[in-house]
């Protein structure tokens, strides 16, 4: 009976692993030789040889972004070749692509840099994201297929990194109610789904009946933006997003882990159990006490939770790390540790 008991434990922990990594449909971080066409490392050219999509020198960070900092980067122009990246097709549920962005110029009509196609096509584009400049900065802006844009209130500032989700959501209903979703992130990234910057839209275009392509396309001359874009996820739930992952859905106590590996670089995980549904905050800070990190910023329920830190764009030294989780029954539970990072 013991071994049996034993067996059916250790399936449920290899399911529960496969399960969660199998939310990760695709990493991108461009580790490639700078000056390296991106055709040479798994991306498909769609429509030209001319102003080929390369590997540019430096990336982009964001704190608490699992895939910052990290390799290199690519820089679209204004006219060129466009390129694709294929992954598992998906046709149920939803579909996150998020990345990083930094704009340096955009024009007022605006043109889509990024977009996705299903597994058999290179002209079957949806959830065309756009940029066109406006009054101080620039706009994104989000179609379904051909019809305008919907672009978002807020004005964006060239220069500036935000780290954009791109979020595709079949429906059944009709086959043409399939929802499209932009959120444009400049801070902490929300533990839970937050409202979306854009949508969720739809369109009567006929819904997509997969989505297996991402898209990076450089538009046309008259207006198109020029940008660096970096670190892509492909992944199916939010909590993937931010490399926070449920080992546990029970919790007697509230405690916080040490940090494993220690030292480490650049990434290392830490694990927190809460005992009922709680607001918790995770910050990284350095001797000094100043704020360097933000890793947890949001409600979560009863459980254990496994923690993915990327310290890319930090300093080689030691840091605490510290827990505090505020709980419904009125109780603040707080923790600290050190961790080492070595580069």
């Amino acid at each position: 009976m013991r071994r049996i008991l034993l067996l059916i434990a250790a399936v449920m922990i290899f399911s529960v692993t496969l399960s969660t990594k199998s939310q990760i449909l695709l990493n991108e971080n461009f580790s490639y030789p700078t000056g390296d066409s991106l055709t040479a490392h798994g991306w498909t050219w769609i429509n030209s040889y001319v102003n080929t999509v390369t590997v540019a020198t430096g990336n982009l960070t964001y704190s608490g972004y699992t895939n910052s900092g990290i390799g290199e980067m690519v820089r679209l122009t204004n006219n060129g070749q466009d390129v694709y990246k294929q992954f598992d097709s998906v046709n149920t549920n939803s579909v996150y692509i998020s990345f990083l962005v930094s704009v340096d110029s955009a024009q007022a009509t605006g043109d889509y840099f990024f977009a996705l196609l299903p597994s058999t096509s290179t002209t079957l584009y949806t959830m065309r994201t756009f940029i066109k400049s406006t009054a101080g900065g620039f706009q994104i802006g989000v179609s379904k297929s051909t019809e305008a844009a919907t672009y978002a209130a807020g004005t964006y500032s060239f220069g500036t990194t935000y780290l954009v989700i791109a979020k595709y959501t079949f429906n059944t209903g009709t086959t043409t109610d399939d929802q499209l979703s932009i959120f444009v992130l400049s801070g902490a990234i929300p533990g839970v789904e937050p409202s979306p910057t854009i949508g969720p839209i739809t369109a009567a275009a006929t819904d997509a009946v997969n989505i297996s392509r991402m898209v990076l396309r450089q538009g046309s001359a008259a207006n198109a933006s020029t940008l660096d874009i970096d670190g892509f996820t492909v992944f199916r739930t939010w909590g993937s997003l931010v490399g926070i992952s449920n080992i546990s859905t029970i919790a007697e106590n509230f405690s916080l882990s040490q940090n494993y590996p220690n030292p480490f670089n650049p990434s290392t995980k830490i694990n927190f159990s809460i005992p009922e549904r709680s607001f918790v905050t995770m910050k990284v800070y350095d001797m000094l006490g100043k704020e360097v990190m933000t890793l947890v910023n949001s409600n979560y329920s009863a459980g254990t939770y496994a923690v993915d830190m990327n310290a890319s764009a930090l300093s080689t030294g030691i840091y605490m790390y510290s827990v505090e989780a505020r709980t419904e029954s009125g109780n603040i539970l707080k923790d600290t540790k050190k961790l080492t990072l070595v580069k």
